[in-house]
């Protein structure tokens, strides 16, 4: 059954940008993209709810709502082809956070703003 997929990301980040246009759940699911950046009154309801989006990315899978590796790995399960490295410890406790690192020193160097309002 098609599940219908939010993804908020930060579209100024290349690395992230990348990730949501590639994602392989077009095929077989609802995919919406979204710039957290042109959408800030939906980062506040987030925020109101615990979720901030400077710390990753954001995901509504049927209206539930998931962040970070979380979201990561549930989009890897529902995706056509799976990234095994994607369903470990490994990437949740080690990966995801070595990312949100490069995703601030690369926005630095871009003299973008890694805060998202």
């Amino acid at each position: 059954m098609k599940k219908n997929i939010n993804i908020y990301f930060d579209k100024e980040c290349p690395f992230c940008n990348y990730y949501a246009e590639y994602n392989l759940l077009k095929n077989r699911h609802n995919l919406f993209l979204y710039n957290a950046r042109e959408v800030p009154q939906k980062t506040r309801l987030f925020r109101e709810k615990g979720f901030d989006i400077d710390e990753g990315i954001i995901v509504e899978i049927d209206g539930v709502i998931l962040q970070g590796s979380e979201a990561i790995i549930n989009l890897n399960k529902l995706s056509s082809k799976k990234i095994i490295l994607l369903d470990t410890k490994f990437f949740k406790y080690f990966i995801y956070p070595i990312m949100k690192i490069f995703r601030k020193v690369l926005l630095f160097l871009l003299r973008k703003d890694f805060h998202i309002k």
